[in-house]
């Protein structure tokens, strides 16, 4: 359905959200671990965009907070324990599902709550993960690639748009260190190509439209038999996106678990994430304006989450868990709920 648009004459003007798509792409920290399992893969979260008066058609409305970052994706096990003595070789293949709702965005640079949003989005998001023979700076080498197919119903003051199809793609060299059978430490360098499809008239879109470069620290540690830690952290580097001269600022983020082995197949834990933006969203060559002012929080995006999470072993290395949590201290983003569920197979050849 194809987004509805409001006329803009000299006698009437016009102010519109819209709402972009945050696809779900990034996957991250890979590979498998005793419970053969590392995951990350992306989210889709949806973001939203500020646009303004007559010059501005709804088909050049602008992103604030867009990211390629996917938070919540990770959860138990972000890193395999023990990589040195797994196979010489290994693929791991994670199916994700991710579903995402939100009725609220605050979009603290206007002063207030934006009325009649409903955002949705759903996610299956298949990840291979390949863990090397290969060593670079004492560690072993892998990597994945995560494809998304998604779909996105947005509707925001009486507009609606609903959009599904391949989202943007994912690829990552990784590093993985074992620091003895308790501790795993992984860093990457995570690319997001926009691959997707993406218009400047539509409110949803299954792509951001530009590049994104992110570092990214993780380890998972158990500090005792029964319990794990795990967290990950990023930083984001986005592009521009051509065709609204847009760029986001940057964004630091991090995904975190902490779990308890009940039995010796099931865990319980909480999960969540966090983000916060680091440098003022930019239009034009400038700090993103409103009625000619800069916007004082340059769109600055942050939110926290938290939520129970349950993490199930089977057929000695596969695994499945589901998690799920809810948003808090939310600024220039949707706040919501996030649903995440995940199968992982490893298999060594």
């Amino acid at each position: 359905m194809a987004a509805n648009t409001l006329p803009c004459t000299a006698q009437t003007a016009y102010f519109y959200v819209a709402a972009l798509v945050w696809t779900l792409d990034s996957p991250l920290t890979i590979i498998m671990s005793t419970p053969m399992i590392l995951t990350r893969t992306t989210l889709p979260l949806l973001v939203i965009s500020l646009a303004g008066v007559c010059a501005l058609q709804p088909a050049l409305a602008t992103e604030a907070g867009v990211d390629n970052i996917g938070p919540g994706t990770d959860g138990f096990f972000m890193l395999p324990l023990s990589p040195d003595s797994l196979p010489d070789n290994m693929l791991a293949f994670n199916l994700y599902y991710n579903h995402y709702t939100s009725t609220k965005l605050n979009i603290s640079s206007l002063g207030g709550k934006v009325p009649d949003v409903d955002i949705e989005s759903t996610a299956v998001i298949p990840r291979l993960d390949y863990l090397s023979p290969l060593r670079v700076f004492g560690g072993r080498l892998a990597g994945y690639i995560a494809q998304p197919w998604l779909k996105q119903e947005v509707a925001v003051f009486g507009l609606h748009d609903t959009r599904e199809g391949m989202g943007d793609t994912t690829v990552a060299p990784i590093i993985l260190w074992d620091m003895g059978p308790n501790l795993t430490l992984g860093a990457a360098v995570e690319v997001t190509v926009p691959t997707g499809e993406y218009s400047v008239d539509r409110l949803a879109n299954t792509s951001n439209n530009f590049y994104t470069y992110k570092p990214l620290f993780s380890f998972t540690w158990l500090p005792t038999d029964r319990t794990e830690v795990s967290m990950k952290t990023t930083y984001s580097f986005n592009g521009k996106n051509k065709d609204t001269d847009y760029k986001s600022g940057q964004i630091f983020h991090f995904d975190y678990s902490a779990s308890f082995k009940i039995t010796d197949d099931l865990m319980l834990g909480l999960n969540g994430y966090y983000l916060k933006q680091t440098t003022d969203d930019k239009q034009f060559g400038h700090t993103v304006q409103f009625n000619g002012q800069d916007v004082n929080d340059g769109v600055r995006g942050q939110v926290f989450a938290i939520g129970p999470a349950l993490h199930w072993t089977f057929l000695k290395y596969a695994s499945a868990e589901i998690r799920w949590a809810k948003e808090f201290d939310v600024e220039n983003r949707p706040e919501g709920e996030m649903l995440w569920a995940k199968v992982s197979i490893p298999y060594a050849f």
